[in-house]
């Protein structure tokens, strides 16, 4: 059964192989081979520009061959033998365990499920301390462990903390040094590069998270292009990177400080690249639409011959010429993020948006004729009550009979998800609200849409309460995990149970386990944070940064070299809208 498993993964490697252009093969002689892993299926692996980036910058170096492995997980309520045991990479079709160094990029907690199981199917122990020196080194980075690198501390070698190009060359001389050398003399050479955190050794006072001063001496854009990706054959380029909003839940908005803006000119550069291999390009970030050259951006790719499309959008920045660029780029769908439904809600999260920003953001949403509205909010807000999702309902049938009144049959969809207080944030150390009690605000939304044409979304909050239990919890986490029967909610939280990580606070009390991290924001900051949201005091977005300023610990008053919008501009309280190509 196991062999023809692994015949299988063989085939489909070879498939997807076939079906890419871009991809980097090269011979393993006198090379470092590194396998590369995306703990997910291929289709949501390929649409992830860090993965894409990152493959990229390693096969830059001439002694290095990274190839690329994904994980496909089985069904909820499957375990045993099943099509994702035994993962090979797309390049070779080789099994993990060949590799000296095999890499995790990891995007979202609920992967953590994926990394173990991976591991056991390439027959490489989960576990670390269980693993001697001839076993594959085992490292980590990515937007999820930035924050909280503990929950899988017992499975990795080390964790990259933060954004990889300032100590990537280091690391990787480092690891082609020791490759071969014994693991304790691996962990001890890695330990002394800024921003490694090696479990074995410990975090020390604290480990620094990297960050790229000057953006403009970067790219991040995608190599491989695939049809089976979410964004198909498309060209993704990063134009932006960070968001200074500071809405008081966002993880993207705290650990990625300050924003930097990639420069129009090498931007074009990019975008003239990717149009050699597709005519599609996609232009991403944090805080995009804060990019000054926005507009110019687009229209330009647009003349070039690219079928344009942005991640992000606000307000001031839905011009009829922009509008125009993303229609003719296949934009079918816009997503506004109210986040909260009433405006004392909206304050309490920082989120400077007003009911009439978002109305009007509706009317232009309408007049361009698009085909769909999503509107994304969170319920299970700390201080929410019952009257605040009642205004979401409102406001909700405001914005239908505002996108009516224009004739086109704009779709609306709202989505609605809970909670999850996340690390380095305002609110990591509050408890998530009760799912009963979310559940009961899910139903008032559910009774006020009904048969109104309105799309009602919602995520499981049980879910929500599991992936708290990943974004929070310390090393149990990955023991508990090795304990699951199958990847379902109710082994979440009979496992979560047994190791008693199922509490109010999932790492039970004390400091929380991201201690470790040091993300450059002060904790002061954070009490300031979370005294203004029970007080309903607005927080101005970060000042562009080469102005620079003292205010949350990460810039220091040093100047940083970027592209920014004024600084008024970049206060007035705009409302980030999120274009989706295609959809």
């Amino acid at each position: 059964m196991a062999q023809r498993t692994i015949a299988r993964n063989i085939a489909a490697a070879r498939q997807r192989l076939a079906s890419e252009s871009g991809t980097v093969v090269k011979d393993w002689g006198g090379r470092l081979p590194v396998a590369l892993v995306y703990p997910n299926s291929y289709y949501l692996g390929m649409s992830n520009l860090g993965l894409q980036t990152i493959y990229g910058l390693l096969n830059r170096r001439p002694e290095i061959v990274c190839e690329r492995a994904f994980y496909d997980p089985p069904h909820k309520s499957e375990r045993g033998d099943h099509p994702s045991l035994g993962p090979v990479t797309i390049e070779s079709q080789r099994p993990l365990a060949d590799f000296p160094v095999v890499a995790y990029t990891l995007t979202y907690e609920i992967d953590y499920y994926h990394v173990v199981r991976s591991l056991e199917a390439a027959q490489i122990e989960p576990l670390s301390i269980n693993r001697d020196d001839g076993d594959p080194l085992i490292v980590a980075g990515g937007a999820a462990v930035i924050t909280n690198p503990l929950p899988l501390a017992d499975c990795f070698d080390a964790f990259v903390i933060g954004e990889a190009e300032p100590i990537l060359d280091q690391l990787i001389d480092t690891v082609n040094e020791y490759a071969y050398s014994p693991r304790a003399d691996q962990l001890e050479a890695l330990s002394t590069i800024p921003g490694v955190f090696v479990p074995a050794l410990g975090a020390g006072s604290g480990v620094e998270r990297q960050w790229v001063r000057d953006i403009s001496t970067t790219e991040a854009m995608s190599l491989v292009l695939t049809d089976e990706t979410e964004f198909n054959q498309m060209t993704l380029i990063e134009a932006a990177r960070g968001c200074g909003r500071g809405c008081r839940f966002c993880i993207a908005g705290y650990v990625f400080r300050p924003p930097r803006y990639r420069p129009l000119e090498s931007l074009l550069n990019q975008v003239s690249s990717g149009l050699e291999h597709s005519n599609r390009v996609g232009l991403l970030g944090a805080a995009v639409a804060d990019h000054p050259q926005l507009a110019e951006l687009a229209v330009e790719a647009d003349r070039l011959g690219g079928r344009v499309s942005v991640s992000s959008l606000r307000v001031d920045n839905l011009a009829p010429e922009l509008l125009e660029v993303l229609s003719r780029g296949g934009t079918r769908t816009v997503t506004l993020a109210p986040e909260a439904g009433s405006e004392r809600m909206r304050q309490r999260i920082n989120k400077a948006v007003s009911e009439e920003h978002i109305i009007e953001a509706a009317d232009k949403v309408g007049a361009a004729a698009m085909n769909r509205l999503k509107l994304y909010f969170m319920i299970g807000l700390p201080d929410e009550e019952d009257e605040d999702v009642e205004a979401m309902a409102r406001l909700g049938l405001a914005v239908k009979q505002r996108l009516d009144a224009h004739g086109h049959g704009t779709e609306l969809v709202m989505s609605v998800g809970p909670l999850v207080p996340k690390p380095a944030t305002a609110y990591q150390e509050l408890v998530q609200s009760d799912a009963g009690l979310v559940k009961h605000r899910q139903q008032i939304l559910q009774s006020a849409f009904r048969k109104t044409g309105i799309r009602l979304r919602g995520d499981s909050p049980t879910w929500a309460r599991i992936d708290d239990i990943c974004s929070r919890s310390d090393q149990r986490l990955a023991h508990a995990i090795l304990e699951m029967e199958a990847p379902s909610a109710r082994e979440w939280m009979r496992a979560a149970a047994e190791w008693n990580l199922d509490g109010p606070l999932p790492w039970g009390s004390g400091p929380g386990p991201w201690s470790a991290v040091e993300t450059g924001i002060t904790a002061r900051f954070f009490e300031r944070e979370l005294s203004k949201h029970r007080r309903e005091k607005a927080t101005i977005a970060c000042p562009p940064p080469e102005i620079g300023c003292n205010m949350c610990g990460v810039c220091g008053g040093n100047e940083i070299p970027s592209y920014s919008p004024n600084l008024s501009a970049a206060n007035e309280g705009i409302v980030p809208l999120e274009a989706v190509a295609g959809v």
